[in-house]
């Protein structure tokens, strides 16, 4: 028998003020008083609650005591949600880490809600594959929050090697040489809800927000299984961490662009898979935005990470989420203050439901609480910073709104308890040594972090200029007007009345 419970609590005193129950029977209790309650629950075997662990049991386990019940048969639905309905991590039933309310605070409709709830993660434990379940149960089973849901569904697995089924189960899924072992031993909470979340194989879930908070650890089980490239190679990080595959599946493009002879924007793609922080010095139309991208994709798709890129741009945020978008790829959103509310609104829900791996978004945004309350509630795979030379003092477009960008991701690391620092991504087209070198002290001295350095040439191969010397106005005009009809004209083209006026090189660079 069992018995679904919920109680409201004053928060001041933390005096009972009334419990709700219902019986798998039927039977109904409505009323503080607690022998009544003590009375109804006589003789039932199994209590369960929603998050009845950590809130109703520390005001009436004494109850939960004289009506004999053993603490090892109490369920709690909540930490069973997000690992049985990884898909929607929020179920229909829940919101915001706790019931829906029909009527304000009547424990009795919430019990309901908790009793429909459980019989519904009965339901879906059932219907999860054999190999899942022996993981799950192999997990979890000695953990408070979850053995009193094996205990009711009186679930025995056989007698199997945990290391051996995780691996037949997600063959090819997480990485061959991930330190399984030791994972299970430190973390086999935190890793059942991350292969709950590979296996519902849906872009769109995520981690709640709640377990990030609960278990901090998730985001680097996460990262062992399926963000850190292995030394030996293995058929998953061949397939999911490969920059060429990555580049091809994303964009349909064989092979990277080169500056000089030098494959940067490859080396650089290939830093932040291997989750290394670098400062990239490339050329205006140079490829940066491809060399941010394709990982921020990539990381989107294997871990469900939220890649942010912060820019001072609002209109460059518009036009690549629009350029993405025109080749298929719906997974960035920007919030900037040119969104109306519904665009705004929209792009919040995109970071919240996970259908969003990229977000756009302003270096003065980020002294928000909503920015930062949003950022809490996903893993960040990185911050990327472009016109990165904005931190420079030496450089023409410093900005005081990037000087806070480093105190904000150290925040963000504190808040979520991270015993790894996040990694960032500087690009930049000014190529100055004093800019270069203001941007890794402050990344030195912010967050300790030493960035890799991947600088092309500020040779422009592409551009070439030439003079054209003609004796009077007429003969530069038809010269001037032959060059604008010749279809191979070139992109820019500079006259001067007098060879005086004519002041080279300064004009033509100024003009290129």
């Amino acid at each position: 028998m069992i018995v679904f419970i919920d109680t409201e609590i004053d928060s001041q005193s933390g005096k009972v003020l009334d419990m709700g129950c219902i019986k798998d029977d039927g039977n109904i209790f409505h009323r503080p008083s607690a022998n009544a309650f003590v009375e109804f629950i006589m003789g039932t075997k199994f209590v369960c609650g929603h998050n009845v662990l950590e809130h109703d049991v520390k005001y009436i386990g004494g109850l939960l005591d004289q009506a004999r019940i053993n603490r090892t048969c109490i369920i709690d639905t909540l930490y069973l949600s997000p690992l049985l309905f990884p898909s929607k991590p929020y179920h229909a039933l829940v919101k915001d880490d706790k019931l829906q309310y029909d009527e304000f605070n009547n424990p009795l409709n919430d019990a309901i809600k908790a009793k429909d709830l459980f019989y519904d993660e009965a339901a879906e434990f059932g219907r999860t594959d054999e190999l899942l379940k022996q993981i799950y149960f192999l997990l979890l089973h000695n953990d408070e929050h979850f053995q009193g849901f094996f205990r009711f569904l009186e679930y025995t697995p056989l007698n199997v090697n945990l290391i051996n089924v995780i691996h037949q189960r997600f063959q090819d899924e997480v990485c061959l040489h991930s330190d399984l072992a030791r994972i299970v031993k430190e973390f086999p909470v935190e890793l059942a809800y991350c292969l709950s979340l590979i296996a519902a194989d849906n872009r769109g879930s995520i981690t709640p927000r709640w377990i990030l908070k609960n278990y901090p650890d998730v985001e680097r089980v996460m990262f062992l299984l399926r963000n850190k490239p292995c030394l030996g190679g293995c058929k998953y990080c061949n397939r999911a961490l490969d920059a060429h595959t990555g580049l091809k599946k994303f964009f349909g493009f064989s092979s990277y662009r080169e500056y000089a002879g030098e494959p940067l924007q490859q080396r650089a793609v290939e830093a932040a898979i291997n989750n290394r922080s670098f400062l990239a010095v490339f050329p205006t139309g140079g490829g940066k935005s491809i060399t941010f991208q394709v990982p921020a994709l990539m990381s989107g798709e294997s871990t469900r990470a939220l890649t942010v890129v912060i820019s001072p741009l609002q209109s460059l945020m518009k036009d690549q989420v629009d350029n993405l978008e025109k080749v298929g790829l719906t997974d960035a959103v920007t919030i900037n203050g040119l969104l109306d509310p519904i665009e705004r609104a929209k792009s919040f829900e995109r970071i919240e439901d996970g259908s969003a791996c990229i977000l756009y978004i302003a270096p003065e945004s980020l002294r928000s609480k909503t920015i930062e309350h949003l950022l809490l509630g996903r893993k960040i795979a990185r911050f990327v910073i472009d016109e990165a030379h904005c931190f420079s003092s030496w450089g023409q477009d410093f900005r005081v709104d990037y000087l806070y960008i480093g105190d904000f991701i150290q925040a963000i690391q504190k808040k979520k308890n991270l015993t790894e620092p996040i990694p960032v991504s500087c690009f930049t087209a000014t190529a100055k040594l004093k800019v270069i070198e203001d941007i890794c002290t402050y990344f030195d001295q912010k967050l300790d972090l030493e960035l890799q350095l991947f600088t092309s040439t500020v040779s422009r191969t592409n551009l070439q200029y030439k003079v054209l010397a003609k004796g009077d106005d007429e003969e530069k005009y038809q010269a001037a007007r032959d060059l604008i009809t010749d279809k191979n004209r070139p992109s820019i083209i500079y006259v001067s009345r007098t060879k005086e006026q004519f002041r080279w090189p300064d004009d033509w660079l100024r003009m290129a």
